[in-house]
């Protein structure tokens, strides 16, 4: 995965999934929850996958991260109307997974930057559950 920052949309893996995210709506969304509480072992890019989803979801439900892209804001918007408080708590379980053990975890466990990532994965599950 190359990431240059710790923000949930500072990879490839993200920037990719927008992609889906655009063509497909809240299925990729759906699909993305559904893969992540699915697997047995949470790799790469399913883990990255989840932690973009939650973020759509907790913006799209008025709680977005600051300083949040412009285009996943117009996303957001535009799945909106369909995010349901279920979406946010099958989005919180699977981003607490994703913190509890997944192959993104370690990677930032072994960077500098980790507990920055730390701190932004703790703080999108605190807006996924407001």
């Amino acid at each position: 995965m190359g990431a240059w920052g710790t923000a949930a949309f500072d990879n490839d893996d993200a920037s990719d999934w927008v992609y889906d995210l655009e063509k497909r709506g809240l299925a990729a969304i759906d699909a993305a929850l559904a893969d992540a509480l699915a697997a047995t072992d949470l790799a790469t890019p399913t883990d990255t996958n989840v932690i973009a989803a939650g973020e759509v979801i907790a913006a799209a439900l008025g709680h977005p991260v600051d300083g949040l892209r412009e285009d996943i804001v117009e996303l957001a918007i535009f799945v909106g109307p369909d995010v349901t408080p279920d979406h946010a708590s099958r989005a919180r379980a699977a981003t607490e997974r994703v913190l509890a053990g997944s192959e993104l975890a370690e990677l930032w466990g072994e960077s500098d930057d980790g507990p920055e990532w730390r701190r932004s994965i703790d703080d999108l599950v605190r807006r996924l559950s407001s």
